[in-house]
């Protein structure tokens, strides 16, 4: 047939195990395609060598032209270059051997095999005359240890085991991120040089989520170190101006694996302002939670003690155990040293804080606080704890001069020795302990309070489904020895059996509660009888609410009676001079008025209703109220008298909480007695804040215990604007007639720095402190420390 092309193809299809593509490479493949017009060959599936068989290609597909001597690869590329030990993985690639370099584009992976070095981009040039590598795409490199580079372009120098990079990001193996516009990298010994460094370290492991930022002129990263030359530091968030507060060094330091950051010829400055120099000083890295070393020292003061210079020290012992060293430094001849010992075991943990005063001319003084506790096991009980608590002090006013604080108690009146076990499981739970109480406060002869032993001990009955309730028994024995020879043995059993709440036709929710209690007593020189004592009684009490609700697009409201009827025997323990707090809160409680030692007796019943309106627009609940009272048949004259509650007409109790809106809230809550004029008990909370002023009140007035606290608190606070702000807090005891203290502070704050001074009046009724009065500075360094200046008055 006449052929129509004006170029005559010549196809060959042959089956040849090599083939020889001029002097640079030998193609192997059993499927060749010889194109003789296009002077072409295609081979599939293949490999190609070079003449001196340093160069192998693989792919699914070569194409030579022997016009240009250039071989193309496609499909699965991969090149080898066995002298440098160079994998290179590639989709497309143009191999010149007469010129000597290697075009590679798509999916491009270089590995560097001696070095395990990783390259990653889309398109790169090897000059083979040179050595170099090279691309102008962004490129990931990674290397053995975990680092993770991204660059704009780099360059690649094989011979010198050097890649040069601009615009260099690092992720490092703890997700420290390092930025720089300039770097080298060395592949064979991971060392990093870079100009004009930024470094954001991580900080996710530490409780504070400042960030920490470095920057500097140039660094070298050589493994766990990066050296910074005039490096600055902080943890301030990035801002156009300055940062609040920063550390300026000549040379910084970072070692990761002793964890801490030191500086050479360094200078704090507060808004570019150098407040302090350093010669030397290093800190903690944000991936330290605990590490030894000097913490933040301070200079105070008190009217009631000598100024004084706090170094404290910190020493990590071991994972679980630390010390922390707190000395104190007097002007005088005046000495005290204060430490705390902390270890936290699997299932145990100890604290121990003690110190030690010494003074020229006076007696020590100190004191010994411990704590104990540990997770046991023990037989048939699913958990069980051991508690274990020393607490001494050589003089009663130690703690509250010196301002001595500890993490054991807060506690400067009450001391506490004391041995508990708690045991529980499913259905019991035992308590076993026995407890020394000290009242500084007395007189050497009543300061101590015995309870050698109390034994608790609580069992449920589950299997008792067909009562529609739960069953429980109670029974506590307690031995206590007080006030020098009075001495109380007490034995209290109770069996309660709780129902139910159920629903009826008529939207009653209802439910019962029964108790029965036993009391054995035997007492010495007690406000009870002195003698064997035995006591057998029974309550029952009836349970009833009717919830009501009205509900529209903007509001919903619920109305809920309610009502507690109690029945019991006449007879109840004699009381009326102990003060026992009845309120909102427990007047429709089985044991509202009583010691857990007796039954309240007769008829009576606790009725009241709740009101709650809810702004659904809002998200807000605008009014929530609550009134209850109680009534009964026969005046009970044995019970508690401050709040009425065996007159047949109780105290009214009462609680409202309103939120008009988001300017102001309000929480009242009081006691008033039956003729409806007498206030018993009242405490009112309120919070009004309208654009930048915010101010609380909390007042509370007790008049019907013979303590008769009473009191006004008020903190204001106005902000100046987003950083600055003004607060005054003061307390007026309104029984004495007697202002405790005024508080006025101005304040400035922004996310790592806060600076203030404060002028703070204190005044004490104990004889022997004095009243105080001084105007601080402070000067907060987020994470670090808080530095307050000696009293300027």
């Amino acid at each position: 047939m006449k052929n129509n092309f004006l170029v005559i193809l010549i196809f060959g299809f042959f089956y040849f195990s090599n083939i020889a593509l001029s002097e640079s490479f030998t193609l192997k493949s059993k499927k060749i395609e010889i194109l003789k017009k296009e002077n072409q060959i295609n081979a599939y599936e293949g490999t190609a060598i070079s003449k001196d068989k340093d160069l192998e290609i693989k792919s699914d597909k070569f194409i030579y032209d022997k016009d240009s001597d250039l071989l193309r690869s496609s499909g699965n590329g991969e090149a080898i270059i066995n002298s440098e030990k160079i994998i290179i993985k590639f989709d497309n690639a143009i191999f010149d051997q007469k010129n000597q370099n290697i075009k590679a584009n798509g999916n491009l992976e270089i590995y560097k095999i001696d070095n395990n070095f990783l390259i990653q981009n889309e398109e790169i040039l090897y000059d083979q005359k040179n050595n170099i590598i090279s691309s102008n795409k962004t490129t990931k490199l990674e290397d053995n240890k975990g680092n993770v580079h991204f660059v704009d372009s780099f360059v690649y120098e094989i011979n010198k085991d050097l890649i040069k990079v601009k615009n260099l990001t690092t992720k490092d193996n703890q997700s420290n991120i390092y930025k720089t516009s300039i770097a080298f990298l060395n592949v064979k010994s991971g060392k990093i040089f870079g100009k004009d460094i930024k470094i954001e370290l991580n900080n996710s492991s530490n409780v504070n989520q400042n960030t920490y930022r470095l920057k500097g002129n140039s660094v070298k990263i050589d493994g766990d170190t990066s050296e910074i030359t005039k490096g600055i530091f902080t943890t301030c968030q990035k801002r156009e101006s300055c940062p609040p507060w920063e550390f300026s060094a000549k040379n910084i330091k970072h070692d990761k694996k002793k964890q801490e950051i030191s500086y050479n010829d360094a200078f704090l400055k507060i808004y570019d302002v150098p407040v302090a120099y350093f010669p030397k000083f290093f800190h903690p890295d944000p991936t330290v939670k605990r590490k030894s070393g000097f913490l933040i020292p301070s200079i105070k003061n008190s009217s009631n003690s000598d100024n004084f210079l706090n170094i404290p020290y910190f020493y990590a012992m071991a994972d679980n155990k630390d010390f922390t060293f707190s000395p104190r430094l007097y002007a005088k001849e005046k000495f005290l040293l204060q430490t705390e010992y902390r270890q936290k075991n699997l299932n145990s943990d100890h604290i121990l804080d003690f110190s030690v005063l010494t003074e020229k001319s006076a007696n020590s003084k100190s004191h010994f606080f411990y704590q104990f506790d540990k997770n046991t096991k023990i037989k048939n009980f699913e958990t069980s704890k051991i508690d274990f608590k020393v607490q001494q002090i050589s003089n009663d006013k130690y703690l509250k001069s010196e301002k001595l604080e500890n993490k054991i108690t807060n506690e400067n009146d009450i001391l506490e020795n004391s041995l508990n076990l708690d045991l529980y499981s499913n259905d019991i739970s035992i308590n076993l302990s026995t407890t020394v109480y000290e009242n500084l406060n007395k007189n050497n002869n009543d300061r101590f309070e015995y309870i050698l032993p109390r034994v608790l001990l609580t069992k449920n009955f589950n299997d008792f489904d067909a009562f529609n309730g739960n069953f429980s028994l109670t029974s506590d024995t307690v031995i206590r020895h007080y006030n020098t020879n009075v001495l109380e043995k007490e034995n209290i059993n109770d069996f309660i059996f709780n129902s139910d709440r159920k629903i009826n036709k008529l939207g009653f929710s209802n439910n019962h509660q029964f108790l029965i209690r036993n009391t054995n007593r035997e007492n010495k020189n007690s406000n009870y009888k002195n003698k064997k004592n035995f006591y057998l009684s029974s309550m029952y009490q009836f349970n009833s609410a009717l919830p009501l609700m009205n509900e529209n697009n903007q509001y919903q409201k619920i109305l809920k009676p309610k009502l507690s009827l109690k029945v019991a025997p006449d007879h109840t323990k004699d009381d009326r001079n102990v003060e026992r707090k009845v309120d909102i809160t427990n007047v429709y409680s089985l044991d509202r008025v009583t010691d857990n030692s007796s039954v309240e007796g007769g008829l009576s019943l606790a009725y009241g209703l709740d009101y709650s309106a809810f702004n659904k627009l809002k998200n807000l609940e605008i009014l929530n109220l609550k009134l209850a009272n109680n009534l009964r048949i026969n005046e009970n004259e044995d019970l508690s008298n401050i709040n009425q509650i065996g007159e047949k007409t109780s105290n009214w109790f009462s609680e409202i909480l309103f939120n008009p809106n988001e300017l102001l809230s309000l929480k009242y809550i009081s006691s008033i007695r039956n003729n409806l004029k007498d206030v018993g008990y009242e405490s009112m909370q309120s919070k009004f804040s309208i654009n930048n002023f915010v101010t609380t009140f909390d007042y509370l007035n007790e008049n019907n215990t013979s303590a008769k606290n009473s009191y006004l608190y008020n903190k204001s606070m106005f902000n100046l604007d987003k950083f600055n702000s003004l607060q005054f807090s003061t307390r007026k005891n309104k029984t004495k007639d007697l202002t405790e203290y005024y508080k006025f502070m101005y304040q400035y704050k922004n996310d790592c720095l806060a600076a203030s001074i404060e002028y703070n009046k204190d005044f004490y009724s104990d004889g022997e402190l004095k009243p105080e009065e001084s105007i601080l500075f402070k000067l907060t360094i987020t994470p670090f420390a808080e530095v307050t200046s000696h009293n300027m008055k």
